[in-house]
């Protein structure tokens, strides 16, 4: 047991303190100074029940650096999510605003960049923020023809709410890794809120074909199909006016039911590295609970390297997220870093248990 700790604590440490330097490598890149004002861009905003959040992305999008096609697709809102959108359009030629005619993420974002103009497609979420810059900044990374996916930052608001630093310092370090694993060439994630890629690539993969019915994964599904046929075509967009800013939970359910929609995923992937990863993570979550409860059950030498894998862990992730936090201009809050210390591995280890054998939900309808 104490040479498992040892290995499983180790071998993570080191990896962690691997993607904080090449991370801070990515950051401090120089910014890319040239443009192309001849790619075309569709901006694709599958929405569900956002009669809150709709008009003020509209908003942000018409503030942009650049000219673009802009595709509000409405994924049959209970809501005035459609309504408010269509008023929006109605002295503006380039928006446009559809009823899905499917039914689930995947489809209906089929739909839409079935029907964009736009060379390059890119995708965000009907809860999100953008900068004035955000497009300009994605754009620019097609200059290079051999890019074929890009994809930018995404932090959680912070309302001033506890539950709202937890899920903001949470999501970075996916963010984090992200961003550090793509920049090496190996991309382990990306997130659908920040993502642009070529149409023409996307047809040529067949765009989500053979994963449409699952419930989540629009954006990892696809960077997989890519990463297949263009292995150093996908890559990370450091700037931060490239940065998306997304809506927390608001409750519990819901970020259960949301973790468990991103979990459910995990068993459909092919990709042998991939699940390697997961496995990997997973036992390391299992053995951390574990190293937790021995704190207060044992003593001696499986004390001792129980209290020293903790510590160690503890320490390498808090430098790496500390860096992940100040990019994405999230607000550190050691309570809530603590607090998820204690917390991460047991919601980590039942989440992944659990997807695997209940229906998902997603804003009333079940997946």
């Amino acid at each position: 047991m104490v040479l498992l700790l040892f290995l499983m604590f180790g071998s993570y440490v080191l990896a962690v303190a691997m993607l904080s330097v090449t991370l801070q490598k990515v950051l401090n890149k120089p910014e890319q100074e040239r443009s192309d004002e001849t790619v075309s861009l569709s901006v694709i905003i599958p929405v569900r029940n956002e009669e809150k959040n709709i008009l003020p992305l509209l908003n942000d999008l018409e503030r942009q650096d650049v000219t673009c096609e802009i595709i509000v697709i409405d994924d049959h809102s209970e809501d005035d999510t459609l309504q408010i959108a269509k008023r929006f359009i109605s002295t503006r030629h380039t928006v446009h605003v559809i009823s899905a005619t499917g039914t689930g993420k995947k489809r209906v974002l089929a739909e839409a960049i079935g029907q964009a103009k736009g060379s390059i497609i890119v995708t965000t979420d009907g809860d999100c923020r953008v900068s004035p810059g955000w497009l300009a900044t994605l754009r620019n990374s097609f200059i290079d023809g051999n890019v074929k996916m890009v994809f930018g930052g995404v932090k959680m608001m912070q309302h001033g709410a506890f539950f709202h630093d937890l899920q903001a310092i949470e999501f970075g370090s996916l963010i984090g890794t992200a961003a550090a694993t793509a920049s090496v060439g190996y991309p382990t994630m990306c997130n659908g809120a920040n993502l642009a890629f070529r149409k023409a690539v996307f047809e040529e993969v067949r765009g989500y074909e053979g994963n449409a019915a699952i419930a989540s994964g629009d954006d990892e599904f696809l960077m997989r199909k890519i990463l297949r046929l263009y292995p150093r075509g996908i890559h990370f967009v450091a700037q931060r006016e490239a940065v998306v800013s997304t809506q927390p939970n608001l409750t519990l359910r819901q970020f259960i039911q949301q973790r468990l929609r991103w979990a459910g995923k995990w068993r459909h992937n092919t990709s042998v590295h991939t699940v390697l990863l997961a496995v990997y993570i997973f036992v390391l979550q299992v053995l951390t609970g574990m190293c937790l409860v021995l704190l207060f059950t044992t003593h001696g030498l499986l004390f001792l390297t129980a209290v020293l894998g903790l510590v160690l862990k503890g320490l390498v992730e808090y430098v790496f997220l500390k860096q992940v936090c100040r990019y994405l201009k999230i607000k550190w809050s050691p309570p809530a870093f603590m607090t998820l210390q204690i917390v991460y591995p047991f919601y980590v280890t039942g989440i992944g248990l659990v997807a695997h054998f209940i229906p998902q939900r997603w804003k009333g309808r079940t997946l």
